[in-house]
């Protein structure tokens, strides 16, 4: 194989990789704005597939031809520009500052708020044109391979093309990700998109090259640490956009994917539904058992740790999918290590209780992703199967969720519908006052839903009758409502 068709393939290479890493960086900074729900990711594959393959399209249909200025639009000049154009769209699209501008623009000034709607606006903008350019990238290469045989052409180009996108999915996100943050992540990828326009193109010094390297600059300064820093932000990993600051009246947040997971306030206070959970299922632990009697205790959703922080009678074990959140938390937001009585558990929350025999006393779920959004996989039933069965016969389950507190909306009604399908006599509780005429889910708070597994195993919560649907209990049989 010849040197030039060593730098075709090694371009294709570097294309392939640079689509799949701006798919998967799309995903993963978009998190914060619209969640991550298997809706809003299906919406930024589809913005890339469906360009890509209109892209391959495209570009074998590509004839060279005499422009109006008297030049001529040859294959590397078409190379060139494409990768110029999308070195420039994808700049704004992937680095931290642009986005957090682009979205506040669309919250604040035009008022959208759906997470479907936000997630077409951004690919539509950001995704779909520079994919439909670099798409054309094989057909475009291929005017350049000396003449062989097709098959064996065609192999060697989709074998490198593909190479490079398994090189954008893995390296992408295991290495870059998790050693140098989603932001320099993102600079890397238009690093490569300069690279290439310098690559194809005749003179390092013509308007193409010296735009890409501007692109390349901009995205350095866009995603730079000390921009980072000035906005709060503590780290940005593969997992969570992570901001702690503090407000005039001295408390201090964490932020995960712009939550407001966890707060101090200068008195100690907490997040209102923390406070609440731990002053109903808690603090009652110590009045009844006294301090001779340590109960386990599962915290599902890490955050800044606030639950049970002042606890150091009882053993906890926090869960969560990301590591750095410990340190972070210790270092920045706690101000304080966590006591001997506490350990993390760095692993996604189900893989945690598929793997431990351990019952707890108490298990309190609260976990989100970007947006207020909960991981649609710790909402199922098999999920709340699992839990169950991570319960003592006396234990009890409390959940924070941000729903309507009136079933407003179709998620509180399905979510209730969920929870006690696995749960018979499960409580709910909204933290705060409304408006109990509001039926059109305008309303969103916190509520605390609360399971008693003793009450249920007493009742003996079963149906022994499909045909009358009667309730076995130990003492008479009732009817169920329906």
């Amino acid at each position: 194989m010849d040197k030039k068709s060593l730098m075709l393939l090694a371009i294709i290479f570097l294309e392939g990789y640079v689509v799949l890493s701006a798919e998967l960086l799309a995903i993963r900074s978009t998190l914060p704005y619209f969640g991550s729900g298997t809706d809003t990711i299906s919406i930024i594959i589809a913005a890339v597939l469906m360009p890509l393959a209109f892209g391959y399209h495209a570009g074998g249909r590509f004839r060279a031809m005499r422009l109006s200025d008297g030049t001529w639009s040859l294959p590397r000049l078409k190379l060139a520009r494409n990768f110029m154009i999308s070195a420039i769209i994808l700049t704004l699209g992937l680095s931290y500052a642009s986005l957090d501008v682009f979205f506040e623009l669309m919250l604040k000034a035009f008022g959208i708020t759906d997470r479907l709607a936000l997630a077409v606006i951004y690919s539509a903008i950001f995704l779909a044109v520079p994919v439909f350019l670099l798409g054309q990238t094989i057909p475009l290469a291929g005017h350049f391979f000396p003449r062989e045989k097709l098959s064996t052409l065609a192999g060697r180009i989709l074998f490198f093309s593909t190479l490079g996108s398994f090189m954008g999915a893995v390296f992408c996100t295991l290495v870059l990700m998790t050693f140098l943050g989603v932001h320099n992540t993102a600079v890397v990828t238009i690093g490569c998109l300069a690279a290439l326009t310098i690559a194809v193109s005749r003179k390092p010094l013509k308007l193409e090259p010296l735009v890409a390297f501007g692109c390349f600059a901009l995205a350095i300064l866009l995603n730079s640490g000390t921009l980072l820093r000035n906005r709060d932000i503590v780290d940005n990993n593969r997992y969570n956009l992570i901001a702690i600051f503090e407000t005039e009246d001295g408390s201090r947040y964490l932020s995960l994917n712009k939550n407001f997971d966890s707060k101090i306030g200068p008195n100690g206070e907490k997040h209102n539904y923390i406070e609440y959970a731990e002053r109903t299922f808690l603090d009652p632990i110590t009045e009844k058992y006294g301090n001779r009697t340590p109960r386990n205790i599962l915290v599902i959703g890490a955050g800044g740790f606030t639950f049970g922080l002042d606890d150091g009678l009882n053993e906890y074990d926090y869960v969560d999918i990301d590591g750095s959140l410990k340190e972070i938390a210790e270092e920045h937001f706690l101000k304080q290590k966590l006591g001997a009585n506490k350990r993390f558990h760095p692993v996604p929350a189900r893989a945690f209780l598929t793997g431990t025999e351990q019952e707890y006393d108490l298990i309190f779920i609260d976990a989100y992703y970007g947006n207020l959004s909960v991981p649609e996989h710790l909402v199922t039933r098999e999920f709340y199967e699992t839990v169950k069965s991570r319960l003592t016969d006396d234990g009890v389950l409390v959940i924070n969720i941000i729903l309507s507190p009136t079933f407003g909306d179709a998620f509180s009604r399905n979510f209730d519908t969920t929870l006690r399908s696995v749960f018979p006599f499960i409580t709910r509780d909204p933290v705060f006052n409304y408006d109990g005429w509001d039926m059109q889910g305008v309303q969103q708070m916190n509520v605390i839903y609360a399971y008693h597994n003793a009450l249920a195993n007493e009742q003996g919560a079963v149906y022994t009758d499909d045909k009358n649907r009667m309730f076995l209990d130990r003492s008479r049989t009732v009817p169920v409502l329906r």
